[in-house]
């Protein structure tokens, strides 16, 4: 029964996830699209790799997310309640960036929210650690594609203001 649940916890988290990185594209769709007419600094990836790699981050986070869930009755409480916490900051920091960076067109400002995001994600990466070590490790990959997202955005603000 304790897999089945913490397989439930594992797989809502998910898709909670994908819905968050779902709802943030159909808010800046048409950002979305006019995108291509930005300039664009080196190392940007075709926008076909965009939605997968975002796809595979979200379940990454899901699955993270599941994983602090299922160990909550072991976890300490103030622990478990940072992880949570932590988690919903830097989830939050995700979904508005997009917002200020395709929807409103907002590069400067998007530059100093994505330091505020790798910062969420660090504090929710240690804050998973105390709980675990697997969900700590699955976030890696977030944070290293998050810190190339720093580099797009400057280059994005610099290029076109």
């Amino acid at each position: 029964m304790k897999h089945r649940n913490c397989l439930k916890h594992i797989v809502l988290s998910s898709l909670f996830c994908l819905g968050t990185g779902a709802v943030s594209a159909w808010l800046t769709i048409d950002g979305l699209r006019s995108f291509s007419q930005v300039i664009q600094p080196p190392l940007t990836p075709p926008m076909i790799v965009f939605p997968i790699v975002w796809s595979i981050l979200l379940i990454l986070m899901g699955i993270g997310s599941g994983l602090i869930r299922c160990n909550k009755p072991s976890a300490e409480p103030a622990a478990y309640d940072w992880a949570v916490t932590a988690f919903s900051v830097q989830l939050t920091f995700f979904f508005c960036w997009m917002i200020w960076f395709f929807g409103l067109g907002w590069y400067g400002f998007a530059v100093f929210w994505t330091i505020g995001l790798i910062a969420s994600i660090l504090a929710m990466i240690r804050s998973y650690c105390r709980i675990s070590k697997i969900a700590a490790w699955m976030q890696l990959p977030y944070l290293v594609w998050c810190c190339f997202a720093l580099y797009l955005t400057v280059g994005v603000w610099w290029l076109n203001h």
